[in-house]
């Protein structure tokens, strides 16, 4: 059963479509992305973003900032993406990243002439400037401990502030990406060493939301197609910024320099060239494990987030009423969070759980889901369950379990007599306490079968009675401005929309013998007649004596005759709503335009032939006030 319901998860997928204006960050770290003299955007991620954006049809927004404000920026979604981000599995539980690796970098050691640096042993109590918040002051630490050496690490808002600092001699050095030391360590007066450190993934990194996956996933179409092909922007852009520019016009000095330099590096070769052995291969391995583990966790959050859609798909199909409540009720939570003041962050955490909040009902059969009278204790239990079949069904998931507290506490109430644990105010989570008050207000203004959809006004009239008792007061009071501009004039009702749905519906509401409906869908149809704007006239046909009929001729000629004046109907008034009640009678709902006439004929001659005879009298529902079935029995 577990491998069939795992299969069944990944048969159905949404997407959504990609923003078309996109907010990018751009920080000062050239030459991979920089602001130039005139102000324009320029490096070498900038180029590849642009191509990309121009194919896609996006339109992007520039804004500079700081490496660490940009990151804050990305994070509070304030920017869409942000090139440039070095891949760790920390900055993958605050960022969405793409899959597909941009270019691999790695960081490099440049000190002033005074700090005599020509080794990672060199280090130990020497001052270093690391960019703050980056993936070298995140990691720096971990790779000097194994060499046991113990600099003191200052941050830094730029690299350019890095190489200044290095310049003037308030550090000994400065650990930079290679791009930007290849490219003006020279205009520093700088020495480049041999220490390489901290091998990275760069990659495009963009706000964690729902929305941004499908931009993610285009970026990584992109890049796959570009790094492909030879000719594409991709090799251009790395010729024009990433590639070295060979050196013109050696100083006179650098000969005579040459040949101390190499003197001394023989002196120390065999220690250099150990130490670098041990590098390289700790650096082959870590790049190895990085993108074999990238690979991995990029698969886990793609295959995730299909489950999820698949999910959702599982959940809209399973009956008129469940399609689209998932997603009203994600709305509402997120109008009413936003008016209580909650961030972006807990705003998508509650969409998310509001999306799958009902995801247990998989596991409650149809005729409990859909039956129309009162539940027995015994099914209402077994509705109750679908809370702790949802939670089983999550909570094998890692991506999910950051809502299963909202999603296990949804039918909880402030009083306390909620389930499934029975938890009262302030013991109920926060914002499982904002999708009761959604769930509520979607099912109060959604037509049932028997129970006829509030207006916005009344249905939050109805809460706000319940605040204290139900609902916790202080959503109530951001609801009751949260919602009060819904429209609810949608028709969203339990109602069969589909051949499939229809047949559903067979267990309740159609008449056994002739199929068609029975007095129980009528009731139905009649009470969500709103403003008896769905129909307004009613046939009443009724057969005469047709117990003589079946004594005479016997039950089962009598079915027959009754099947067969039942599809007669049906080919009458084809699309129309036929029903069947108590034995003999027949009704038949038309529109205002419409009328029986040239049709009793057939009806005539049909009944006739089997020496019936029949009334047939057209009542008007709103003249007559038929909004019931008991309204309409007077007439039969």
């Amino acid at each position: 059963m577990k491998t069939l319901l795992l299969a069944l998860l990944f048969l159905v997928a949404l997407y959504a479509d990609a923003p078309k204006e996109l907010r990018v960050g751009i920080y000062e770290n050239a030459p991979k992305i920089f602001t130039d003299a005139n102000g324009n955007p320029s490096g070498f991620f900038v180029d590849i973003l642009n191509d990309i954006a121009k194919k896609e049809g996006w339109s992007l927004t520039y804004k500079a900032c700081q490496w660490q404000e940009c990151l804050l920026m990305l994070e509070n979604g304030e920017l869409d993406i942000m090139p440039d981000v070095a891949y760790s599995k920390e900055r993958e539980r605050h960022f969405l990243f793409n899959k597909e690796i941009v270019i691999s970098n790695w960081s490099t050691l440049f000190s002033n002439k005074k700090s005599k640096i020509s080794s990672i042993l060199d280090l130990d109590d020497k001052r270093i400037a690391v960019l703050e918040n980056s993936i070298q002051q995140e990691q720096i630490e971990e790779s000097f401990a194994l060499f046991g050496v113990k600099p003191t690490l200052l941050s830094v808002k730029s690299f350019e502030e890095a190489f200044v600092l290095t310049q003037s001699g308030v550090v000994d050095a400065a650990i930079v990406n290679r791009h930007f030391g290849a490219q003006y360590f020279e205009k520093y007066n700088l020495i480049e060493s041999s220490i390489l450190l901290n091998p990275a993934a760069l990659k495009f990194a963009l706000t964690n939301k729902a929305e941004n996956f499908e931009i993610a996933q285009r970026v990584d179409y992109h890049l796959d197609l570009i790094k492909k092909d030879r000719s594409s922007i991709y090799y251009t852009a790395e010729r024009k910024w990433l590639e070295v520019k060979p050196k013109i016009g050696l100083p006179e000095w650098f000969y005579p320099f040459l040949i101390i330099a190499s003197t001394l590096l023989l002196l120390l070769g065999s220690a250099v060239l150990f130490f670098r052995y041990l590098v390289g291969v700790k650096t082959k391995k870590i790049v190895q494990n990085a993108h074999h583990l990238q690979a991995i966790e990029n698969e886990k959050a793609h295959n995730y987030r299909q489950v999820l859609y698949s999910l959702i798909a599982m959940i809209e199909q399973r009956d008129s009423y469940t399609a689209g409540h998932s997603q009203r009720v994600a709305r509402y939570c997120g109008l009413i969070a936003k008016e209580m003041g909650y961030d972006e962050e807990e705003q998508a955490l509650l969409y998310k759980a509001a999306m799958l909040h009902d995801i247990g009902k998989i596991a409650t059969p149809d005729a409990i889901l859909l039956k129309p009278e009162k539940l027995t204790q015994t099914e209402y239990a077994i509705i109750q369950e679908h809370v702790n079949v949802g939670i089983k069904i999550l909570q094998d998931v890692p991506m999910f379990h950051d809502i299963l507290e909202i999603i296990k506490h949804h039918h909880e109430k402030y009083d306390g007599s909620g389930y499934p644990m029975g938890v009262a105010k302030d013991m109920i989570p926060k914002l499982a306490r904002v999708m009761m008050v959604a769930d509520a207000f979607d099912a109060m203004t959604t037509n049932r079968i028997y129970k006829h959809k509030k207006s916005t006004v009344h249905a939050i009239e109805e809460i706000v009675e319940l605040s204290g008792r139900y609902y916790h007061p202080e959503v109530i009071q951001a609801a009751v401005i949260a919602l009060k501009e819904i429209d609810t004039s949608e028709n969203v009702s339990q109602t069969p929309r589909t051949v499939l749905e229809e047949q559903r519906f067979v267990y309740f509401y159609k008449d056994s013998l002739t199929e068609l409906y029975n007095a129980k869908y009528l009731e139905a149809t009649l009470v969500n007649n709103e403003n008896f704007r769905a129909f307004q006239k009613i046939v009443l046909i009724s057969l005469h004596q047709f117990d003589n009929y079946n004594k005479k001729h016997g039950w089962e000629d009598g079915d027959r005759v009754l099947k067969e004046f039942a599809a007669l109907l049906q080919k009458l008034f084809p699309g129309k709503a036929l029903f069947r009640v108590r034995a003999n009678d027949f009704i038949v709902l038309l529109g205002t335009q419409e009328t029986i006439d040239g049709k009793k004929a057939e009806i005539r001659e049909f009944l006739e032939a089997h020496k019936l005879s029949f009334d047939c009298i057209v009542k008007d529902a709103a003249q007559n006030q038929i909004n019931s079935y008991e309204t309409l029995k007077k007439f039969l």
